[in-house]
């Protein structure tokens, strides 16, 4: 059996975008229509919901129906996938603030002299 539920989130330009929710048997899919979900992409209004961020809601009598939706996301392994990506991506924001610094000091060794052995 396959169910559709579809809900309205904010969106910067105050025209809310429809977020569409296919659950099946044993798997569900979701697509936003903001301009980065219409192209497949991870957008922060799927990432939301599937967190259970009702701060998203362009109508908040949704609730109910987003904490239904959050109930049966945590029973999917899309909560081990979204888990190990931000890991990854806290292991490269500090990675790229050590090549930052790195960076910088490279530069100041170049302007002020390296030492030659």
């Amino acid at each position: 059996m396959e169910t559709e539920t579809i809900i309205k989130v904010n969106s910067s330009s105050g025209e809310p975008y429809d977020v569409h929710f296919k659950f099946s048997d044993n798997n569900f899919t979701v697509f936003c229509y903001c301009p980065a979900g219409i192209y497949g992409k991870l957008c922060k209004h799927k990432t939301g919901l599937l967190d259970g961020d009702s701060s998203l809601l362009f109508d908040k009598a949704d609730h109910e129906i987003l904490a239904q939706i959050h109930e049966a996301v945590k029973k999917s392994k899309y909560t081990e996938i979204i888990s190990s990506y931000n890991i990854l991506r806290k292991e490269i924001e500090v990675a790229q603030r050590k090549e930052k610094k790195l960076k910088e000091q490279l530069e100041q060794a170049l302007k002020t002299g390296i030492e030659t052995v």
